[in-house]
């Protein structure tokens, strides 16, 4: 019967549908580019017109790349939506309707486009009990229930019953009249109805991105009340890509409902949820405005006009640079993947001379036009590597033998160290401190190769533990983490986007700290904790001579229309920290002795052009239960004596630092190309 009844209208929906939307492409352009969101006044005029007063919405914003690639941009979707001016005057007439359109929902195979409700009870009745959500004080369901009860004067153990019954008899849903399945769909979009404030400045929306059909369908079967709201929906230009930064819009939730109030949104608004999305909506958020339409008694617009014209979000444009960032995700994968035992990561990459954020990437990724599927999320929610989880500006990682850059810098700049070229293991005779892979204080320390009397650039070269061991020893902690608070590590980067602050080792956090703790800290282990943007950071403000560049990822906001630019991000240097240029000059020779003089590291930047010059450190962090080491790797590009590039990168469980170089030379690779 089904298959039949869409037979039968299939002729007249293509009739309809053609003539309909020659009506939509009419309406859109006078609309501009601007959604419908209700009506707010119906009124009947002396010239025998009715007017409606209806708010408009101006589109979101779009975010593009550095170069004005369009990441997010909009799209047109039509929306079923009940308007409360244009429903029948009875409840009965009203259930009548709604139920047709739940009708219309199946007719068209648009059943699965019925917008998400907090409905709180399950069961048909009188067997009606609370979702499970209910239980949990700061669910949504929860929340919204409160609110109802409390406006409904209802108490606060009101059973599922006893609210059911109440919906029943506020709305005339008599059980003597409809079906069991009919009261349960009536009672739904009652509670969501009245949940929402619907009134004669409300609609309700029952169901999203729905088909032509549906439109076509609709408009045939005249639906007193049903109609059709014009959105806009978000549409990424990259599927899979930058989806930790980009970051979602969905619908006002319970903890955000007070703030969007006080700033006058709609409850029904969509709004940045996570990522830029939400760091940026002050921006990418347009501003209401109102349009007047007069229609004949056959319902035809006979003029239209703006009483306040709506005003689209302004544009963000970001400093990503988009082919730098797919190189940085292929890159970080292909490094995890490679290190055999790696499953997960992430990686950053700064233009040391400004602090802009020019690619930053976490693994395992997501896919963003996926994310509305609860198939696919309860599968991310599931992943034992945690693909929602933005390593990059969350994940806590002890920074390893890449800590010992800074070590050198205390050790260089207060003497412990007062010539570079010889080695400090050579000042206490009585003891045998050559690196034979065991450090003969303290009796236990290993390092992972013979180094003998390394001095500071060899100790670097091969990351020897013993050496730095021996200025930790000698030096203590606190003079390198003075150092490299200031260079980035343990302190806030700037970033728009919430991030980890990390853990500072020292005696400052631990109350038994002692020698044991100081040779650990002096190789990155002992409590160090930080994110890889700040590795970033910290590398960035050594080659950039102490100045420490605020993070960012905002470059312009820019007119949605005209592209033009509104406002541009100042580089802002958060803190300025002295060293000797003789100290400078030793840690870019040792670091670039790390690129050039290891063959495991060097093979992942053959391809850089020969005017650049290279430079970083390799680590291996041990971690509690943890079978393999982390492996990380932070390194910088150098052209004409001026800093170009800083970029690093973790691997977890990767064994050692030199496969995370492998992410780091594609993202190389992919800047210099064509320079």
């Amino acid at each position: 019967m089904r298959a039949q009844k869409r037979q039968n209208s299939n002729i007249r929906y293509a009739a309809l549908a053609v003539s309909f939307s020659v009506i939509c492409i009419a309406f859109l352009v006078v609309l501009a580019v601007v959604k419908i969101r209700g009506p707010q006044t119906d009124y009947m005029g002396d010239d025998d017109t009715i007017t409606k007063t209806v708010t408009v919405s101006g589109l979101r914003g779009e975010i593009y790349d550095r170069n004005g690639k369009l990441l997010v941009g909009n799209a047109t979707t039509y929306d079923l939506i009940y308007e409360y001016g244009a429903m029948p005057d009875t409840h009965a007439d009203i259930n009548r309707e709604l139920l047709e359109a739940l009708e219309a929902l199946e007719q068209t195979d648009n059943e699965d486009k019925l917008c998400e409700d907090l409905f709180p009870i399950v069961g048909f009745y009188p067997n009606f009990i609370y979702v499970s959500e209910v239980n949990d004080p700061s669910s949504d369901h929860a929340y919204y229930l409160s609110k109802y009860l409390a406006s409904s004067k209802l108490d606060e153990d009101t059973t599922a019953l006893e609210l059911a019954e109440y919906i029943m008899d506020r709305h005339k849903l008599d059980e003597k009249k409809y079906t069991a399945e009919e009261i349960s769909a009536l009672m739904r979009l009652w509670y969501e109805m009245d949940r929402i404030g619907f009134g004669a400045f409300q609609f309700y929306t029952i169901a999203e991105d729905v088909s032509m059909e549906l439109v076509t369908y609709v408009q045939e079967t005249g639906i007193e009340g049903a109609n059709f709201k014009t959105m806009s929906t978000r549409v990424y230009n990259y599927p899979g890509i930058a989806s930790h930064i980009l970051g979602r819009v969905g619908k006002i939730t319970a903890e955000s409902a007070d703030h969007y109030s006080e700033l006058g949104y709609p409850m029904d608004a969509y709004v940045g949820t996570s990522g830029c999305e939400l760091a940026f909506e002050s921006i990418l958020h347009g501003q209401d405005g109102t349009m007047v339409i007069k229609y004949d008694r056959d319902g035809n617009i006979v003029e239209k006009y703006y009483e306040k014209e709506p005003i689209s979000g302004n544009d963000v444009w970001l400093t990503i640079d988009i082919d730098l960032q797919i190189a940085a995700e292929k890159g970080l994968e292909e490094a995890a993947r490679s290190s055999k035992t790696g499953d997960s990561g992430a990686i950053t990459v700064l233009d040391p001379k400004t602090g802009a954020v020019l690619a930053i990437a976490s693994y395992p990724t997501y896919d963003l036009t996926q994310f509305s599927s609860q198939d696919y999320y309860n599968s991310l929610l599931e992943n034992k590597n945690n693909p929602l989880v933005n390593r990059a500006l969350s994940g806590i990682y002890a920074p390893g033998s890449t800590y010992k850059i800074g070590v050198a810098l205390a050790a260089l700049e207060n003497g412990t160290i007062s010539d570079p070229n010889t080695s400090i293991l050579t000042v206490t005779p009585e003891l045998n401190l050559a690196c034979d892979q065991k450090y003969d204080r303290l009796h236990g320390p290993t390092c992972l190769a013979s180094h003998g009397q390394a001095n500071l650039y060899e100790a670097i070269q091969e990351s020897c533990n013993i050496f730095f061991y021996e200025v930790g020893y000698q030096m203590g902690i606190t003079p390198a983490t003075r150092y490299t608070q200031s260079l980035g590590l343990g302190v806030k980067t700037g970033i728009e986007l919430g991030e980890s602050i990390g853990t500072v080792a020292g005696p400052q956090n631990n109350a038994e700290w002692n020698k044991g703790n100081d040779i650990s800290a002096a190789i990155g282990q002992s409590d160090h904790g930080y994110t890889p943007l700040q590795l970033s950071v910290y590398t960035s403000s050594i080659i950039n001579k102490g100045a420490r560049y605020n993070t960012h990822l905002l470059g312009s906001v820019r007119n949605f229309y005209t592209k033009e630019v509104i406002s541009a991000y100042t580089p802002s240097v958060a803190e300025n920290v002295d060293f000797s240029q003789s100290t400078y000059d030793t840690l870019m020779t040792s670091m670039g002795m790390v690129v050039y003089n290891n063959d495991e590291v060097f093979k992942n930047f053959e391809n850089i052009p020969d005017n650049v010059k290279l430079g970083g450190k390799t680590g291996t962090a041990e971690v509690d239960g943890q079978d393999d080491p982390n492996a990380l790797f932070t390194g910088f590009a150098m052209v004409d004596g001026q800093p170009e590039l800083v970029v690093s990168c973790i691997i977890e469980k990767g064994q050692h630092g030199y496969c995370a170089s492998l992410a780091a030379g594609r993202v190389m690779e992919e800047y210099f190309k064509d320079k």
